[in-house]
């Protein structure tokens, strides 16, 4: 029973952070930093992304780049 705790409190995180990450992908779009095209993460692609400091590692749907996003307010 004991091999179950970190499993469910992985389990816990990752609910917690994609249910964060809902709520910043109703407030933001990312902007490219290659193409400097403004886009959208669905929560589950936010939520797995490698980030730092609010900017996400991602791709661009316009450009293919692969690169650091960063938060821009939805218009």
């Amino acid at each position: 029973m004991a091999g179950f705790a970190p499993i469910l409190m992985i389990g816990a995180g990752l609910v917690v952070a994609y249910v964060v990450q809902s709520q910043v992908a109703a407030r933001m779009d990312f902007r490219c930093g290659a193409c400097g095209r403004r886009f959208s993460l669905s929560p589950l692609q936010a939520t797995l992304a490698p980030h730092r400091m609010g900017s996400k590692w991602c791709r661009c749907p316009h450009c293919g780049a692969r690169t650091w996003a960063e938060p821009v307010p939805k218009d």
